[in-house]
């Protein structure tokens, strides 16, 4: 039996407005939403933001060629759709949106470990002792209400509070009997970060892996999300946020041994239509959709540090290719380098 857990807060000050542990105590007798199960690419966001704040930009550009580590026990890494482009370079916002793994990888090491832990302490993660390069494409065990809670983050301006279920407690009278206390948030990214990655994930949600949510669902709301699936399918996830509510889903068995063997088993599949019917209900009523369905404040320069191109081409001909301003072909929601000769390119024109 698949089980599923919601959680749902506002991220400006920690209140949780749902919280759905599981399809039914007697079926499955523990809150999954404390579960901690592999967090997989919603975890990605997580290793950008730390990276932004770390002084790379939206176009720098990184690495999408298949490697092998010996030093890892000879791990080699590979895409989703296992494309890789050893001659071009992917631009980090265009690698984030459809969620690649190599450029990730690539990031990973360019930044740093050290960086990426100081971010997962101060959004109060469990120690992560294991030093594999592979927690960039989140292999790390997480919660529902941890990964919740740090999304918060980038939906409140870098800052993250504590989730809060009891304000508090009165009695028949409506004497207080407890008066819960209301912690002050915390500054985990600068306000240009959490702004640049609510940017990168709204093109996740419109042109990436969470566009069933437009599709497939029709939701209308301006939303920014990420999708998640475990790297044998045993965990689905998909988080959606606005900048007053996060909402995040798990999908799973009771046990990761159970799972899927195909992309049925993908957040997209099984974790993003629960969001999508609780966010098609707010929808629906004029009331909750005011609240809660509320648009970003991003400036223009903001959405302007995520139009540079796609890919970029690496070498002699690369260098060639950029002085004199080669464009690229669109091929759907991507774009791809043309495949020009170089003799081409310099002396004749576009077609």
């Amino acid at each position: 039996m698949l089980n599923a857990a919601v959680l749902i807060a506002n991220p400006k000050n920690g209140a949780v407005i749902s919280w759905i542990g599981g399809n039914h105590f007697r079926t499955l007798p523990f809150d999954m939403v404390l579960s901690r199960r592999q967090i997989a690419s919603t975890f990605k966001p997580i290793l950008f933001a730390s990276a932004l704040d770390n002084g790379f930009t939206p176009c720098a550009y990184l690495e999408n060629e298949e490697k092998k580590y010996p030093e890892f026990e000879n791990w080699e890494p590979k895409n989703f759709d296992l494309t890789s482009t050893p001659n071009n370079k992917v631009a980090l916002w265009y690698a984030l949106v459809n969620s690649m793994n190599l450029p990730t990888i690539d990031l990973y090491f360019k930044l740093g470990r050290e960086k990426l832990l100081k971010t997962c302490i101060q959004l109060g993660f469990p120690p992560i002792k294991a030093d594999a390069p592979s927690i960039a494409l989140g292999t790390l065990d997480l919660s529902l209400f941890e990964i919740v809670k740090a999304y918060g983050a980038f939906a409140n301006q870098g800052q993250t509070n504590e989730l809060l279920l009891i304000n508090k407690i009165t009695d028949a009278k409506g004497n207080i009997l407890y008066m819960g206390d209301t912690p002050e948030p915390k500054e985990v990214f600068s306000v240009e970060t959490s702004q640049l990655i609510t940017a990168i994930l709204q093109k996740a949600i419109d042109e990436g892996t969470g566009t069933k949510i437009r599709n497939q669902y029709q939701i209308q709301a301006a939303l920014a999300g990420k999708t998640g699936t475990a790297q044998n399918y045993s965990d689905a996830w998909f988080i959606a946020y606005t900048p007053d509510l996060v909402l995040g889903t798990w999908v799973g068995a009771s046990t990761p041994d159970v799972h899927f063997y195909s992309s049925n088993g993908s957040g997209s599949s099984l974790a993003l239509p629960i969001v999508a019917q609780v966010l098609k209900g707010i929808e629906k009523d004029a009331e909750l959709s005011k609240n809660y369905l509320t648009s970003f404040a991003i400036t223009n320069e903001v959405n302007s540090f995520t139009q540079c191109e796609p890919y970029r081409e690496t070498g002699i001909e690369g260098i060639f290719n950029r002085l004199f301003k080669s464009g690229a072909k669109k091929d759907g929601n991507k774009k791809k380098p043309e495949k020009k000769s170089l003799f081409d390119k310099l002396f004749k024109r576009n077609s």
